[in-house]
C-alpha cells in the first residue's frame, strides 16, 4: 500500500504542512506519492486516473493535500484494514476516520470491523481499491473536482458495487467547528485536521500549526502584521483583555481587510 497526495503548485505550500505533519506523527508511514500538478488551474481527477491505470498495487491511502495528522494514528487498525481488503476483493474503500452510514452491521468473524451501507462516497481520508476507484471515475471529464467527483461516485456506487468496511469506533461528539474538524477524533484511525476551507486557510488551525513550528504562508498584508503581532506578544494581550472585556478586538475583520487591500502574490 502506498499513501497518495494530489496537490499542485498553488497549493505546495499546503501540502509541505501536510507533509511535515505527517512525518511528526506517523515517520514510519507507507511510501508516499506526491502527484503534484504544474498549473494552478490543472485538473484534479484526469492525474490521479492516469496515474492509477500505470500502477500495479491495488491498495493505496487516499489523502488530499490539506489533510494534516493532528495525533498519531492507530496503526493497527490500519494495518488490520490492509490485511482485510487484502484477503476480500470485494471491499473498495475502508475509511479511516468517522464515516456517516445509515447502517453498521458487524462483520462476520471480524471483531472490531464493520460493513457500512446508505453511505455516500466520501474523499475522507481512506484506504481505496485502485480498480475500484477507476470504475467510478470511468468516463468522469479530468477536470471533475473533488466535490464533483463525490456526487457523481456516489450516483455510480450504485450501480457498481463495493463493500465499504470500517473500524467500529464510537459516533464522534461535535465539539464546534466547520464538517470533519467539528469532530472529536479521539478514536479515530487516523485523526487529522482540515487545513484549509473554501479554499483559504483555516485560522482556527493556526496555533495548531505554530505550535508545531509551522504557519501558513502570508495572504496579504494582514497575515504579515499578524505574524509579527504574534511574535511580539500583542496577540496575547490583546486576547487576554477580550476575554476579562467580553468583546471582540475587531482583528481578524481587519487582518482580512489588509488582506484584500493588499495582497501578496
Amino acid at each position: 500500500m502506498f499513501l497518495l497526495i494530489p496537490t499542485r503548485d498553488a497549493r505546495a505550500s499546503t501540502a509541505n504542512l501536510s507533509l511535515a505533519l505527517l512525518q511528526r506523527y506517523w515517520p514510519d508511514h507507507p511510501r508516499v506519492e506526491l502527484l503534484r500538478a504544474a498549473s494552478r488551474i490543472s485538473p484534479w481527477l484526469g492525474p490521479i486516473r492516469h496515474f492509477l491505470q500505470n500502477r500495479d498495487e491495488e491498495l493505496f491511502l487516499l489523502m488530499l493535500d490539506d489533510y494534516g495528522l493532528c495525533a498519531e494514528p492507530r496503526t493497527d487498525l490500519i494495518e488490520r484494514a490492509e490485511e482485510i481488503m487484502g484477503e476480500d476483493s470485494s471491499i473498495g474503500l475502508f475509511p479511516l476516520c468517522w464515516y456517516p452510514a445509515a447502517q453498521r452491521a458487524p462483520r462476520a468473524r471480524t471483531s472490531g470491523i464493520v460493513t457500512l451501507s446508505g453511505t455516500p462516497i466520501l474523499l475522507q481520508a481512506a484506504i481505496w481499491r485502485r480498480s475500484w476507484f477507476l470504475q467510478l471515475a470511468e468516463g468522469m471529464d479530468d477536470a471533475t473536482s473533488p466535490w464533483s467527483f463525490e456526487a457523481i461516485a456516489t450516483q455510480r456506487a450504485k450501480l457498481h458495487r463495493a463493500q465499504i468496511c470500517a473500524a467500529d469506533i464510537p459516533e464522534p461528539r461535535h465539539l464546534g467547528g466547520h464538517l470533519i474538524d467539528g469532530l472529536d477524533k479521539s478514536d479515530w484511525p487516523l485523526p487529522y485536521h482540515n487545513l484549509m476551507h473554501r479554499g483559504e486557510p483555516e485560522l482556527a488551525h493556526e496555533r495548531f500549526l505554530r505550535e508545531h513550528g509551522l504557519a501558513f504562508p502570508s495572504r496579504g498584508l494582514g497575515d504579515a502584521v499578524a505574524r509579527v503581532a504574534e511574535t511580539v506578544g500583542l496577540t496575547a494581550v490583546v486576547d487576554r483583555v477580550s476575554q476579562a472585556t467580553g468583546r471582540d478586538c475587531g482583528c481578524r475583520a481587519r487582518r482580512e481587510a489588509l488582506n484584500r487591500w493588499v495582497p501578496l502574490r
